[in-house]
């Protein structure tokens, strides 16, 4: 019997952690390593996934990660919201959250932007 709740106590607090909010800064694994300055080289047409949030307990109070391009005709960023089925990973899968994909439109510079989202 004493498994039986120990079974149980280690599944709630596995499904709890997975709830929670969590930010997941995907752009870093994209910066090029021999560069002086932190620079994304991307291909025309081509999109990478730059941000991910997750939208857990307790939730965000006051301040929600977001990202923006300096000029959307040169690269733009499109979120949408999704899950991930993989455990401990942003977005949860309980809550879920959005993803920020970064598309590479034509040859140019842009800037990209964190900050709160609103």
């Amino acid at each position: 019997m004493k498994r039986i709740y120990l079974l149980v106590l280690c599944s709630v607090s596995a499904l709890s952690l997975l709830a929670c909010t969590g930010l997941r800064n995907s752009y870093e694994s994209l910066l090029a390593p021999d560069s002086e300055r932190p620079l994304i080289v991307l291909k025309i047409g081509e999109s990478r996934e730059v941000l991910a949030v997750g939208t857990g307990f307790p939730g965000w109070w006051g301040y929600y990660p977001g990202i923006i391009s300096s000029d959307e005709d040169v690269a733009s960023i499109v979120c949408e919201q999704g899950r991930s089925l993989i455990p401990f990973r942003e977005p949860g899968i309980v809550f879920g959250g959005e993803r920020c994909y970064l598309k590479a439109k034509e040859i140019g510079v842009a800037w990209l932007l964190t900050g709160n989202k609103y």
